[in-house]
């Protein structure tokens, strides 16, 4: 029985460590630009890029930038809080990358 319910805990070990995704406003890979909708909150990781609607706000040390215009690319740094105001409605045709 305690070999069973030794294998048993393992397993749930193993499964808890491998669905843990490590990101605090959820886990988007740093592959695939995802996409931000309006009211979106997302800090950036390092190799890690967004997809944002003109109107968009990068802060970074204080700093903020607002995204304007179509089809641009606003680069930053991990760290950076990237905030899609619920007026932006428009589509999210602007990158913002991090290296």
């Amino acid at each position: 029985m305690k070999k069973v319910s030794g294998s048993i805990l393992a397993l749930c070990l193993v499964a808890t460590l491998t669905a843990c995704g490590g990101g605090s406003n959820g886990s988007i890979p740093a592959s695939t630009p995802a996409v931000l909708t309006s009211g979106a909150t997302y800090t950036m990781v390092k190799n890690n890029s967004v997809m944002v609607p003109a109107g968009t706000t990068v802060t970074l040390n204080g700093s903020v930038s607002t995204v304007q215009g179509a089809n641009t690319t606003t680069n930053t740094s991990a760290g950076a809080v990237v905030s899609v105001p619920l007026t932006a409605t428009g589509a999210s045709n602007n990158m913002v990358t991090t290296e």
